[in-house]
């Protein structure tokens, strides 16, 4: 390209219209998750105090990885297989979930008062690549059944902006939403540049609190450079404003926007609680077998 797009466009902003939202983007700590080795990527973890209701959104990478059943409760377990993922999830809970994910497709497990998972790659040769979104429900649905879904990447809205591939995920964002029967506004959106190309984001003050996350590539947000190196990623906390927002052609930017609980949570093992004592009880629950049992099975060598 002759004239390649800046990657560090001149700062345009608007102001925050409410007074508790802080007006200023801010560069988020992205680690390694350590609960999860088998599965390779990085993401922000533990920062609910910065990012609720989202208690992890992280990039995942697994090529032939086995994670044992697991549990879950007092959240939401979002799993999006990016279109190039070469390989299907087959995902399991104890009651009575089974589905296979596609590569395009969301995988929205509600655990609720908690349930034992597993995703599995269908393929040994395969790779499964995507964004993995962990949402809490802390002290909410405390007694409901747990209960998993899938949006099929069909029907999932596309639409172009420039230079810029969008797709919704799920959620809203702007005229265009995924409906889902839990009528939840939480959102992923996708930003994939055909182009190196130069756009405004505007991120609506609707009470939703936004994270983004560089998937791949090169990207800069409210002049702060994005990249995404090898198992590396870096993120930001976008408040309510328009921003200027440039990508290098192959760069895939990640979005998520939820709407906060404003509630104490305590997020360990797994389960998320309202407090300590309510930990233990979600322990205990799981340690006598109230939250069932998978037997493992394994990936095939072929889909």
């Amino acid at each position: 390209m002759a004239h390649p797009t800046p990657l560090h466009p001149r700062q345009t902003k608007r102001p925050a219209a409410h007074a508790d939202a802080s007006a200023i983007p801010r560069v988020l700590p992205v680690t390694q998750p350590g609960r999860c080795a088998a599965a390779a990527g990085a993401g922000v973890f533990d920062q609910v105090a910065e990012t609720d209701p989202f208690l992890s959104i992280d990039r995942f990478r697994r090529h032939g990885a086995c994670i044992p059943p697991h549990p879950h409760a007092g959240c939401v377990v979002a799993t999006y297989l990016f279109p190039e993922s070469t390989t299907s999830l087959r995902c399991r809970h104890a009651h009575h979930g089974d589905d296979r994910l596609r590569a395009g497709d969301l995988l929205w497990l509600e655990a609720n008062c908690g349930t034992v998972h597993e995703d599995i790659p269908e393929s040994a040769d395969g790779t499964a690549r995507g964004i993995r979104m962990i949402v809490s429900r802390a002290g909410r649905h405390a007694r409901g059944a747990p209960a998993q879904t899938v949006v099929r990447a069909e029907a999932m809205p596309h639409w172009r902006e420039g230079a810029v591939d969008l797709t919704l995920i799920c959620g809203q964002w702007g005229e265009h939403h995924v409906a889902r029967a839990e009528g939840e506004r939480t959102t992923l959106l996708q930003l994939d540049w055909r182009d190196d190309g130069l756009r405004t984001l505007t991120i609506p003050c609707d009470g939703r609190r936004w994270v983004a996350l560089i998937a791949q590539g090169e990207a800069a947000l409210a002049n702060h450079a994005l990249r995404a190196e090898g198992a590396g990623a870096q993120a930001m906390l976008l408040p309510p404003g328009a921003w200027q927002l440039a990508g290098r052609a192959g760069a895939r930017l990640m979005l998520a926007g939820g709407e906060p609980l404003a509630e104490p949570v305590v997020y360990r093992g797994n389960f998320a609680a309202r407090d300590e004592s309510d930990l233990v009880a979600l322990t205990r629950r799981y340690q006598q077998g109230a939250m069932g049992t998978l037997t493992p099975i394994y990936a095939s060598s072929s889909d």
